[in-house]
């Protein structure tokens, strides 16, 4: 974090704490801008600000090296026409520091050299520093089924050194030393300095000690302590009896933010909620203060990333300019909310306490922009780059909750990306973290909440998101999240007042963020386990206008392929195949295309080489792979590879189900293919095994979304049942009908027929 110091005051230039800029890069900024010395900097720096002083002092102190606040650094950068952060001096770089002139005493050396040593670590800038959790498993294993993976398409898919001149290395000395006769008159003069230095000794230890206290004092005591020295450093603004002005905030919840300020401003001041509108024309704060139209002045800066928007408060008086706040805000958030956080940034000034601890603004961009990788699909390569992001912002800003927040989240998504369970633990210790630092923060909470949820801590994860919605009711993460997580829980007790309030979240969220492809993406799937297909096509539709990309293609084209649209929906799995080529669920879904309609050699050719694929990383892999490939082997008769494939699948399925994490589909798929073992092996078919099987089969009775129908209307055929068979296939016909289709049934559809000739 960064202090609130004003960039135009006698108090900064005794301020050790700070970031520096690099003069190689100012230099280099300095010519790219076509400014040919510093005096146009300062200029242009005035023009810009409409300041009546002009701002040498600061743009010495940069142009030095010295180190100031970000503010002081940005407001050089705008000037030059560069990015702030380009012109920090990087951690990798050697500033050396060359013996000062007799406008530096040494006092002013010590000085400066007590302060190189005080910097904050500054972020690796590129990936070779970037720390992330590291496992045994160099080779990802094929990601498992989970809350958010695509649709099945049958029922068995989805561093600072300082080199200092030495003072005898000077022209003069070395041309006495290399004579080999040193005069009188100068050892006379040496001794004499001698004793100066002598003299001065005593006083230059004192010096360093005091300012070591000094820095130490700095570094370690409370921020919230009101002594003299913290008020002093910090500053405390007095606002009562004072004409405050706002400037409006320009962009996406601008006007929000604007009246929010006002509103929390007008009790202790004389300022009139609204009258920000009177100075829209204004160009500068100082062209206020210079009118005398207002004693201060609050503006601010706004960025909108992604989803989100960073915001910023500056605080300005006679030609002083300081940041009192800075925060990130959903562009969805309600207008509570963001009064609530506007609140808590300018306590500050309306308690009258030292201005402090404000959330470095950079890091907060960079979080933003790490977040920003969450808003597409999933994919290895956006998690990584989402995690370089967040461990710069932990290494840059470690008391922000946001960096843990977010490596808590990526560390999530990496895990439903590689079926690798570490990754939870690394996510557990990432949000503990964060935790500790901000409990309340909503980014924290959704980061809990959906760690439980992939854990299958449905309860606890719902517990989370509701205290996220209980700060911000509009947080459309934490709507999302809890409809996905109360899914998996309908999808166990069919309550239908439940699936009516995952419905009103997720409608609440499409009102929020109509252009949130991962809404409607939401909303088919609810509707998908509910047993509407047609109204889960026409939100996957949405979803796919939204965002062409792998998962809403191949979930629309899984849904076409449920009402029998064969045609659409092979259209479909070829897009979203241009788009992941390799996928281990898209490429099975086709090759179950390909099996319903008779073609068993081509869905085969696809199969195949994903089992030899995953044998070879030695994983299970899918069980929905394994399950679908038996079935190719058990009708092509087959026998053997159909039992090694359908005890792969089993071997997955017993691990969630005997964990209680496997959900009423995966119950009734596991269910089948024990029967399907069962029956072809023959020496393991005992009255008391198909007693038990016909048991569980009658507990799965209630299912309704299509993947259980299929699997029931299956196990009952190779029950002996025909009637309870074609029971559960009308079920299925009625909802969705491709699946129906299965080849089989073919046996059902000739039992009828011996029934009914016609």
């Amino acid at each position: 974090m960064t202090k609130g110091q004003s960039t135009e005051t006698s108090l900064n230039k005794a301020r050790s704490r700070g970031i520096r800029a690099s003069k190689q890069k100012l230099r280099s900024a300095q010519l790219a801008a076509g400014f040919k010395s510093q005096a146009e900097v300062v200029d242009k720096i005035q023009s810009l600000e409409g300041l009546e002083k002009a701002p040498r002092s600061l743009v010495s102190r940069v142009f030095r090296g010295d180190p100031v606040d970000p503010l002081s650094i940005e407001r050089v950068a705008k000037a030059l026409n560069v990015e702030a952060w380009v012109l920090y001096l990087d951690s990798g770089e050697v500033d050396v520091s060359t013996q000062n002139t007799a406008n530096h005493d040494s006092a002013s050396t010590i000085n400066q050299q007590a302060l190189a040593h005080t910097e904050p670590e500054k972020a690796p800038e590129n990936n070779e520093y970037l720390h992330v959790p590291q496992h045994d498993n160099d080779a990802p294993t094929l990601a498992a089924e989970h809350a958010e993976s695509p649709l099945p398409a049958v029922p068995n898919h989805a561093l600072d050194l300082h080199q200092q001149g030495s003072p005898d290395n000077t022209p003069d000395n070395t041309a006495a030393n290399t004579s080999g006769n040193t005069p009188v008159i100068h050892k006379a003069e040496d001794v004499e300095r001698q004793k100066q230095t002598n003299k001065r000794m005593p006083l230059l230890l004192v010096t360093l000690v005091v300012l070591l206290c000094v820095l130490l004092v700095d570094r370690f005591w409370p921020f919230d302590d009101n002594s003299v020295a913290s008020t002093a450093l910090a500053g405390i603004v007095d606002i009562d009896n004072k004409v405050v002005a706002v400037m409006p905030i320009t962009g996406p919840r601008g006007s929000d933010i604007t009246r929010s300020i006002e509103q929390l401003l007008a009790g202790p001041t004389q300022l009139i909620v609204g009258s920000s509108a009177l100075h829209a024309s204004v160009q500068s704060p100082q062209e206020l203060l210079r009118s005398k139209k207002a004693d201060l002045v609050i503006s601010g800066e706004l960025i909108e990333i992604g989803r989100y928007i960073a915001v910023r408060l500056f605080l300005s008086r006679d030609e002083n300019m300081q940041q009192v706040w800075s925060g990130v805000f959903s562009k969805s958030s309600s207008e509570q909310y963001i009064e609530s956080q506007l609140k808590e940034g300018l306590n500050t000034l309306l308690t009258k306490r030292p201005i402090a601890n404000i959330a470095d603004w950079y890091s907060l961009q960079r979080f933003l922009h790490g977040m920003q990788n969450f808003e597409g699909e999933r994919s290895e390569q956006v998690i990584l780059r989402a995690m370089a992001d967040f461990q710069r912002v932990i290494n840059s800003a470690p008391e922000l909750v946001h960096g843990y927040a977010g490596m808590c989240a990526a560390l999530v998504e990496q895990n439903l990306e590689t079926s690798d369970k570490n990754y939870l633990e690394d996510a557990s210790t990432y949000c503990n973290k964060g935790a500790a630092i901000k409990p309340d923060s909503v980014f924290i909470q959704n980061a809990l909440g959906n760690l439980a949820r992939v854990k299958g801590d449905y309860e606890i994860a719902n517990q989370h998101f509701a205290k996220a919605l209980g700060a911000d009711q509009n947080d459309t993460t934490a709507l999302q999240k809890m409809a996905e997580s109360q899914m998996r829980m309908f999808l166990k007790n069919r309550d239908p007042e439940l699936f009516t309030r995952i419905l009103a979240a997720l409608e609440h969220a499409a009102e929020l963020e109509p252009n949130n492809w991962k809404i409607p993406y939401t909303q088919g799937r609810a509707h998908y386990f509910k047993g509407d297909q047609i109204g889960a096509i026409n939100y996957f539709s949405q979803a796919a206008e939204l965002s062409v990309n792998y998962q809403t293609l191949n979930n629309l084209g899984a849904l076409e392929f449920c009402v029998g649209d064969l045609q659409n929906a092979k259209a479909h799995y070829q897009q979203a195949l241009t788009l992941k080529p390799k996928h281990t669920v898209l490429l099975s879904n086709i090759a179950v295309l390909h099996f319903y309609l008779g073609e068993n050699q081509q869905a085969l050719d696809i199969f195949e080489p994903q089992i030899k694929r995953i044998t070879e990383e030695g994983g299970p892999g899918l069980y929905q792979l394994w399950s679908n490939v038996a079935d190719v082997y058990r009708t092509q008769g087959h026998t053997k590879k159909a039992l090694q494939a359908y005890r792969n699948a089993m071997s997955e399925l017993d691990r969630e189900v005997s964990q209680g994490e496997a959900n009423v589909m995966q119950k009734a798929s596991r269910l089948a293919m024990y029967i399907l073992v069962t029956e072809l092996s023959p020496e393991l078919q005992t009255s008391q095994l198909l007693a038990s099987l016909q048991e569980q089969a009658e507990a799965l009775s209630n299912a309704a979304d299509p993947v259980s129908l299929h699997q029931l209307a299956l196990s009952w055929l190779h029950l002996g049942d025909t009637r309870k068979a074609s029971e559960y296939r009308d079920k299925l016909s009625a909802i969705c009908p491709g699946f129906a289709a299965s080849p089989d049934f073919k046996a059902l559809n000739s039992a009828a027929l011996n029934v009914n000739p016609s």
